[in-house]
């Protein structure tokens, strides 16, 4: 673990000075289950995490469940909402998640501006603790056209554009059948690119432990999985060069595949041979994945499924804040 934080310091110290946050999509359920967001942000910004999106998804399989708090950060809104004010009482930022301002593409744009969910939304939490919104997610991997990507783009500029828009993209996954062979990987990278033009930043969500789980090729490994050693780097290294106009962000891995699965459904559909492999990045695997993404010059690291957590002893979330100490703001 030492040498893994030593190349995380040299490789920060060999860059120049630039804009940089370390966030969190959730945190344990433990964490949030009151409901207390203005306990919940100090807390993230004692350990150096100045951003939010607000998911409190905690279960993937076998159906989606979520605590519920997602529409305390949706419009309609009010400036003294708790979830808002708590924003500003703690310096804390947040990422507007695009599916909950925009849910309908072909609605976009039917308001006035002054009437407009974004702009209520930006009236309610203040200009200066919005870091940004997401353009709809893994939308080339799930075939959104690409026109409703730029109508949402377009109407976000045409009421502030200071907003940025990040756009998260899902990487290559070998077990999917529209991403198999070589000619099925570049036309799926090439859409990224195009769907790209529609974003200020841009970056994938890696989620490579286990490798053997995870399946996770990267733009220069053909059909062979990649692991946390060097997975984040060929991504960061496909997005400089595909995207040299963009800014760049990287969505890593803060859970393990067997936390998504509600507790008896899991003992009883996952075997226990595979049980015994799937695990959350390590301390080392955690430092390798934040070394690469910041050495290549990603503006947000932002950790995802966190929020499947139980509570703030299970790892990697002690390894999320950890890092936060050391590198966030």
């Amino acid at each position: 673990m030492f040498l893994g934080l030593l190349s995380i310091l040299v490789a920060l110290a060999v860059r120049p000075a630039a804009a940089f946050d370390i966030g969190v999509a959730g945190s344990p359920v433990a964490s949030i289950s009151d409901g207390d967001f203005k306990g919940l942000f100090s807390e993230l910004r004692r350990n150096g995490i100045s951003v939010y999106f607000p998911t409190f998804q905690f279960q993937e399989v076998p159906e989606p469940r979520s605590l519920g708090f997602e529409k305390d950060f949706t419009a309609p809104c009010a400036p003294d909402d708790p979830a808002f004010q708590a924003l500003r009482d703690t310096g804390m930022k947040i990422i507007l998640p695009g599916e909950f301002v925009y849910p309908a593409p072909e609605r976009i744009g039917d308001v006035a501006i002054s009437l407009d969910p974004l702009s209520q939304l930006i009236a309610c939490a203040g200009r200066d603790h919005i870091a940004g919104i997401t353009n709809y997610d893994e939308a080339a991997f799930h075939g959104i056209p690409i026109g409703d990507v730029e109508k949402f783009y377009a109407r976000v500029k045409q009421i502030d554009p200071s907003l940025p828009v990040l756009m998260v993209h899902a990487p290559v996954i070998t077990d999917k059948p529209s991403l198999r062979g070589e000619r099925r990987i570049k036309a799926y990278l090439d859409e990224v690119r195009a769907y790209g033009a529609h974003a200020d930043i841009v970056g994938f969500d890696v989620y490579p432990v286990p490798a053997a789980v995870a399946n996770i090729a990267t733009p220069f490994s053909g059909d062979k999985p990649v692991g946390a050693g060097t997975v984040v780097a060929d991504y960061m290294s496909w997005l400089n060069e595909a995207l040299p106009g963009k800014r760049k962000l990287m969505v890593l891995q803060g859970f393990a595949y067997s936390d998504l699965y509600e507790g008896r459904y899991r003992e009883a559909n996952v075997p226990a041979a595979l049980l015994q492999i799937i695990e959350p990045p390590d301390a080392d695997q955690m430092s390798a994945m934040f070394t690469q993404a910041r050495s290549a010059g990603a503006e947000l690291i932002l950790y995802w499924g966190q929020a499947s957590l139980p509570d703030t002893t299970t790892p990697p979330w002690p390894s999320i804040l950890a890092l936060g100490r050391r590198f966030g703001q």
